[in-house]
């Protein structure tokens, strides 16, 4: 039984990088723009931070699941943390830095550490801080699609479905609710499967100030044999606000680098 729960734990250590991945736990920024120009959107919004100091967690990796209570912290120049807890012991820490990253697993008394290449070989996509903070706020600006990660509109894009794509003809698809000018659905294709590498399915959203954020997030990704499934709920989101940040590595746990 052990041995499964420290297994389990190990997955769903990557799973939170995924849901980075998900861009794997999400909250995202919205927003309006008009509907004639939906998929040529070129104004952007700034958010100095983005956090969820509370979140509930429900992961399932393989058939076999279980719950923990998150929060989430990005500064899109510097860091993706995020933290979950099972019942009143930390589980797992993370952090995805510029160019690495690091998640730390209290149970079975492990780190990992390596990167962000290691990540974007798994995903198709530029994972960092900048990135996460897109995929998390579902922000659908076009012009940090294309100046910063060099993805491009496709041809063939509407107003209700946009598809970008960058040189290694990995591919993003954006589902929109045209009413209320939200995304309902962000997915991640790579150039050699037809499945998606991630999907990331977005509800409840709320008003705060000129953006739209939702307050749940539905992510299925894949490590290239086993499902992972997260779903997230937020009890409250915060802008703007600063934050320490505390990963603390026993020196007797074991690293595990991951390239």
């Amino acid at each position: 039984m052990e041995n499964r729960i420290f297994k389990l734990v190990r997955y769903c250590a990557l799973a939170l990088i995924l849901l980075a991945v998900a861009s794997i736990n999400g909250c995202r920024s919205q927003r309006i723009t008009p509907a004639a120009d939906a998929t040529s959107n070129n104004q952007c919004f700034t958010i100095e931070s983005f956090s969820v100091p509370s979140c509930r967690l429900e992961l399932s990796v393989g058939g076999q699941s279980f719950s923990l209570n998150g929060s989430i912290y990005i500064r899109p120049d510097s860091v993706f943390y995020f933290r979950g807890r099972l019942l009143l012991i930390d589980a797992v820490r993370g952090a995805i830095y510029r160019d690495s990253f690091v998640v730390v697993s209290y149970l079975d008394r492990v780190y990992y550490t390596g990167k962000n290449e290691f990540l974007q070989k798994i995903t198709g996509f530029p994972v960092n801080p900048e990135s996460l903070m897109l995929l998390f706020t579902a922000d659908r600006c076009e012009k940090l699609y294309r100046d910063k990660f060099n993805f491009a509109i496709m041809p063939g894009s509407r107003a209700d479905r946009i598809l970008m794509q960058d040189p290694d003809r990995n591919l993003i698809e954006m589902i929109i609710n045209q009413d209320e000018q939200t995304v309902e659905n962000i997915a991640m294709y790579s150039n050699q499967i037809r499945q998606p590498l991630f999907s990331a399915a977005y509800g409840g959203y709320d008003q705060h100030e000129q953006f739209k954020l939702p307050t749940s997030i539905n992510i299925t990704a894949h490590d290239d044999t086993t499902p992972i499934r997260i779903r997230a709920n937020f009890q409250q989101i915060q802008l703007n606000q600063s934050q320490q940040l505390n990963i603390n590595i026993p020196s007797s746990f074991e690293m595990v680098v991951l390239e």
